[in-house]
C-alpha cells in the first residue's frame, strides 16, 4: 500500500470540513497534482505546498509573506482562519455598501 503524502492528508482533512464548502470555498489538488489549492468560488484564494517536509501557504496576493507550519492540524487551522477573515471582510464590505 502506498503511503499517503502530506499534501494528500491535508487535502483529505480540509475536504472533510463541510463548512468550508458551505461558505463558498473549495479544496482541489494543485495543478501539477501536488499541493492543495483553495478556491473562493472560482477564484484562486491560495495554496499549500510541501517543501522539505514543511507545509507552506502561498497567498493569492503575491506580496503577502508565505506561512510555514509543521503539521496538518496547524495547516487546517490556518486555512480556516483565513477563510473566516475573508468572510468577515466580505460581510463588512456588504454592510458598508448597504449603508451608503
Amino acid at each position: 500500500m502506498k503511503p499517503v503524502s502530506l499534501d494528500q492528508s491535508l487535502h483529505d482533512a480540509l475536504a472533510n470540513i463541510p463548512e468550508l464548502g458551505m461558505s463558498g470555498f473549495a479544496v482541489r489538488e494543485g495543478l501539477t497534482g501536488a499541493g492543495v489549492t483553495i478556491l473562493k468560488g472560482r477564484i484562486y484564494f491560495g495554496s499549500w505546498r510541501v517543501t522539505a517536509g514543511t507545509l507552506v501557504w502561498v497567498y493569492a496576493n503575491v506580496g503577502a509573506p508565505n506561512h510555514f507550519v509543521q503539521s496538518i492540524d496547524e495547516a487546517v487551522r490556518h486555512t480556516m482562519l483565513l477563510i473566516l477573515q475573508s468572510l468577515q471582510t466580505t460581510h463588512m464590505l456588504r454592510t458598508v455598501r448597504a449603508a451608503s
